[in-house]
């Protein structure tokens, strides 16, 4: 089968990487982001996608506006029985889906209709579902609103953070897709429509990932997970951005929120709202992730100190 593959994202790399060990899938080439500024320096950083396109040896196309005549006429040129979309970021009009003769085909990090949008991983992780899943669709113009081609539910594990449930749900999407695209080549898959309670996963802002300490100990912790390790939730000790990596909820807490209740071998405990949490991973501004141990003990943390 003649694929073009669109996708970002490292999600997207674990679904490439499920397509290219089938021989009989043959990439045309793939199409992801254009290279943008980051870091301090600046400096212009291709997209995960990009790199691991890159390492095979693939056709790689970076336009500005995917819909673009111009693009478009590169696509007819090229001629894909399919597009498979993952986690690219941008949306497809009409005249783009309308190209291959058996369509568009996305792989979404949710069970659709739950969490349509850019960041369903995320926010399953900070609403604290304990199951999720991923949808291979036929997509329409609508934002992952197409018919639905196969589903799989997936576990979300009390351990999981935003870095391991991506992790999961992309080989599992990538599985997936492998075992449905020659199905639906065949024509033994019948679409069916979404059907169930619709909710939206919105790209979460960095000022989300901010902590308030009087919220309860539960949703800190859940936010702790969905921003861990990037951007990382964060607090502020001494004027100094501290990234919170890894917590825990801790019961018999009664402090202000913020305040620094205690300091044992598994971390340090901060009373909230409701309870406490247990932080055992930070990254300080400027340095590398380390145990809460080893942030006491160098940026002299104290019991009774406030967090903000």
């Amino acid at each position: 089968m003649k694929i073009v593959f669109m996708g970002t994202s490292s999600f997207a790399v674990l679904v490439l990487e499920e397509l290219l060990k089938k021989e009989e899938n043959n990439i045309l080439g793939v199409v992801t982001k254009v290279d943008r500024p980051a870091g301090r320096g600046r400096k212009l950083r291709p997209s995960p996608v990009k790199k691991k396109a890159e390492e095979e040896g693939l056709t790689i196309w970076q336009p500005e506006r995917v819909n673009a005549p111009e693009f478009l006429d590169i696509l007819r040129c090229v001629s894909p029985e399919v597009i498979i979309v993952a986690a690219y970021g941008q949306i497809l009009r009409r005249d783009l889906l309308s190209i291959p003769p058996r369509g568009a085909i996305n792989v979404h990090a949710s069970l659709l209709p739950s969490f349509r949008g850019p960041d369903p991983i995320r926010s399953a992780l900070l609403q604290g579902e304990k199951e999720t899943g991923v949808t291979i669709m036929l997509m329409d113009e609508g934002v992952d609103t197409g018919p639905i081609l196969a589903q799989k539910k997936v576990e979300i594990e009390r351990e999981d953070n935003y870095q391991s449930l991506t992790e999961k749900l992309g080989k599992e999407g990538g599985k997936l897709l492998v075992e449905t695209l020659p199905r639906w080549a065949r024509g033994e898959i019948t679409p069916r429509p979404q059907e169930g309670k619709v909710s939206y996963a919105p790209i979460l802002k960095k000022e989300k990932a901010r902590i308030n300490w009087e919220d309860s100990a539960v949703n800190i912790v859940n936010q702790v997970r969905a921003f861990s390790p990037y951007p990382g939730a964060y607090t502020y000790f001494h004027d100094r951005r501290i990234k919170i990596l890894k917590a825990n909820p801790k019961e018999g807490v009664s402090a202000p929120p913020g305040t620094v209740v205690e300091i044992n071998p598994q971390g340090f405990v901060v009373a909230v709202g409701e309870g406490g949490v247990l932080v055992e991973e930070v990254q300080p501004e400027s340095r590398q992730v380390m145990t809460s141990r080893e942030f006491c003990c160098g940026y002299h943390l104290r019991e009774g100190e406030q967090l903000l």
